[in-house]
């Protein structure tokens, strides 16, 4: 049963538009109140993680003597990417790992971070692979693969009956 304050208090309420606090606003206050009066005391340490695994962009060209790659890697140094060829396939693999650990008086702060990127290929005809050059230039590796000599067939023309 409502007492007569109770009804006033209510009444009131509904007179006035801006009453209605979240029903969990006095918990995220005593939180922070309990927070800021710790927090001198105790800091955990902030650790970071992040992780990307992406496909490498390749655009392929090819001349009569070559076939010529150029693989976006916009990030990585010449350190960081492995190359392994076959006269079949190429594979385009990078690899990023950073680590950085912050210590001062009152924090302490680490963050881990890996990148990597890969892309395999199937090559259009025969290379050799004791010839390729590769260079990295403003995170574009141009690889350059000498096509194996291939003996021209000689072509003869028959005629249907």
């Amino acid at each position: 049963m409502y007492t007569k304050s109770d009804m006033m208090v209510k009444k009131k309420r509904k007179e006035h538009p801006f009453w209605f606090e979240p029903p969990f606003e006095d918990f995220r206050k005593v939180k922070e109140e309990m927070r800021d009066m710790w927090s001198p005391w105790f800091r955990m340490p902030e650790i970071r993680f992040s992780q990307t695994s992406r496909f490498i962009r390749v655009r392929m060209g090819e001349t009569d003597e070559e076939i010529i790659l150029r693989a976006e890697l916009p990030g990585f140094s010449k350190d960081e990417i492995e190359l392994r060829v076959t006269p079949q396939t190429i594979n385009i693999w990078a690899e990023k790992k950073r680590k950085s650990v912050e210590k001062e008086e009152d924090f302490f702060r680490a963050k881990q971070s890996y990148a990597s990127a890969n892309r395999l290929l199937t090559l259009p005809v025969e290379v050799k692979t004791e010839k390729i050059k590769a260079k990295l230039k403003d995170g574009v590796l141009e690889i350059v693969l000498p096509k194996k000599d291939i003996k021209k067939r000689e072509e003869k023309e028959i005629k249907i009956d």
